[in-house]
């Protein structure tokens, strides 16, 4: 029988630790003692025991596979450039376009919705698939950012790359949302990037931060 990660389910290595994001249960937390053990057996191809199994599955983390997932941890390349020197102009329909996207982000990113909210999102994009088309990708980013000011919501790294993401696969470009960690002490971040630009937020935050999970 082979096993990917559960729906859902993403994973890196940082500090010294397997720390597991379950957007589900919407939590993060490591994977220690005999569950970690059992699963660096598991995506190493070696034997578990029965018990062991059982142990690692009760975890949540797991799922048969058909074929289509695996047991490997996040991996993305985070681009060195960002839009903070961009000066696009502000608009009023720009502003409206954000504001009621930001309003939309807000109520999808509820601990009791976030895994709906980033499967539909992944899904989407499956369907848009083909070229990444950078150029209009920066360029409607760059237009939120000009007008996001005017929407009394306060900015958050989580809101803002779903209110984007969402603005953007509404014209049929898709970008990666990406869910990062660090240790000692613990952080989460996220953000929505290109393949060669960071879209929200800056890239030196952003590559403070471990990917955890990758949509898109």
């Amino acid at each position: 029988m082979s096993w990917m990660l559960a729906p859902g389910i993403g994973y890196c290595e940082v500090g010294g630790e397997l720390v597991f994001l379950d957007l589900a249960r919407d939590r993060y937390f490591a994977l220690r003692g005999d569950d970690r053990a059992a699963f660096e057996r598991l995506r190493s191809g070696a034997f578990n025991d029965s018990d062991a199994m059982t142990g690692l599955v009760r975890t949540g983390l797991l799922a048969h596979s058909d074929g289509r997932g695996g047991l490997d941890p996040a991996s993305v390349a985070i681009p060195t450039s960002d839009l903070s020197a961009r000066d696009d102009g502000f608009s009023m329909a720009g502003g409206v376009t954000a504001a009621r996207s930001l309003y939309w982000a807000r109520r999808a990113m509820r601990p009791n919705r976030i895994g709906a909210t980033v499967a539909s999102l992944a899904v989407a994009k499956q369907r848009i698939g083909g070229a990444k088309r950078e150029g209009e990708i920066v360029a409607v980013a760059a237009r939120y950012a000009a007008s996001r000011w005017i929407v009394p919501i306060s900015p958050r790294c989580l809101v803002d790359a779903l209110a984007l993401d969402r603005i953007l696969l509404g014209r049929g470009l898709a970008a990666t949302l990406v869910f990062g960690v660090r240790t000692n002490p613990f952080a989460a971040h996220s953000w929505l990037q290109s393949s060669d630009t960071v879209l929200t937020g800056t890239a030196a935050e952003a590559r403070n931060f471990t990917p955890i999970l990758t949509v898109g």
